[in-house]
């Protein structure tokens, strides 16, 4: 949990509590941002937000911990942004391209916090916190096939196996953000994902619909 500072009573907004752990996490962000994963280090962080070494570890452990805890912030923070377009979504067809529509907004509207869980994840789950990378995953799974099984049953959507709905929806939406975030930066970069957002919506609806 969060430790935080308290200041003495002001009116002053620069005055109010800071959250420390939000701060490190913020600086790790900025350091992958500017030169990837690799560039997340204790001193780099330290660097940036002016939090004792102490304070790192204190809260993080180490490195790779900084870096756990930045991926899983941010892999829930999209989970319940999907979740709640998909929510809010009126029949299977507005469903099927919320589940789309709602994760390439969320890219877009985060591109930095997005290209950190692609670029983060390897690493995620080659360390110590892979069974919580496994955990998180399955629970968005189950999720999404609990919202999926009904439309199947009701002959709304193809009778295919409901594990492979998600990827048959999400994967080309995931693979186009993922190739623009890597090159947005570079001349001959593609087109925003919202570009065709319409277009990747409609295609994952024919994909599966009956």
């Amino acid at each position: 949990m969060a430790s935080r500072i308290t200041p003495s009573p002001s009116n002053n907004p620069a005055d109010a509590p800071t959250d420390r752990r939000q701060d490190i996490l913020n600086a790790a962000l900025a350091c992958a941002a500017e030169g990837g994963v690799d560039a997340v280090t204790i001193d780099g962080v330290r660097a940036r937000c002016g939090a004792s070494v102490g304070s790192i570890y204190h809260h993080f452990g180490n490195r790779d911990g900084i870096v756990a805890a930045l991926f899983f912030d941010i892999f829930h923070d999209q989970s319940r942004s999907v979740q709640a377009q998909l929510d809010a979504a009126q029949g299977v067809e507005a469903g099927v391209q919320a589940l789309v529509t709602g994760y390439l907004d969320w890219v877009v509207a985060q591109p930095e916090r997005a290209g950190f869980l692609f670029q983060a994840r390897g690493a995620v789950a080659a360390g110590p916190r892979t069974p919580d990378l496994a955990e998180a995953a399955r629970r968005r799974n189950q999720a999404l096939l609990a919202w999926f099984e009904p439309h199947r049953q009701s002959g709304a959507l193809r009778n295919l196996p409901c594990e492979l709905m998600p990827s048959l929806v999400m994967g080309p939406v995931q693979s186009y953000c993922r190739a623009w975030l890597s090159e947005r930066a570079g001349q001959g970069a593609l087109p925003s994902p919202d570009t065709y957002r319409s277009e990747l919506a409609a295609a994952a609806w024919r994909t599966v619909r009956a």
